[in-house]
């Protein structure tokens, strides 16, 4: 089985070179937003849990991970509004 990180810079490197393009659609954006910032999300979690109790303390640099890559699912569209948009166009 792929490594889901693997697979998510190959995606957000064909998603790069779409958009230098100027041949990204909204619906291809808004895959790659919802679906990269799940998975960096799993990955930090999986990382913070690596950690335990470390990972609460803001001293640690995974604690910082952990709120920054929380705050991806909201800003620049929600993911629930990513799977709207995404939705729309099948």
């Amino acid at each position: 089985m792929q490594d889901p990180g693997e697979i998510a810079k190959v995606f957000l490197h064909y998603c790069t070179e779409r958009l230098l393009q100027r041949s990204l659609d909204n619906a291809t954006a808004s895959m790659a937003k919802y679906w990269l910032s799940e998975i960096c999300c799993q990955i930090v979690d999986e990382c913070l849990q690596l950690h335990s109790g470390y990972g609460y303390m803001l001293e640690y640099p995974i604690a910082q991970m952990f709120k920054d890559t929380r705050v991806n699912r909201i800003y620049g569209g929600t993911n629930e509004i990513m799977k709207l948009l995404i939705a729309r166009s099948l």
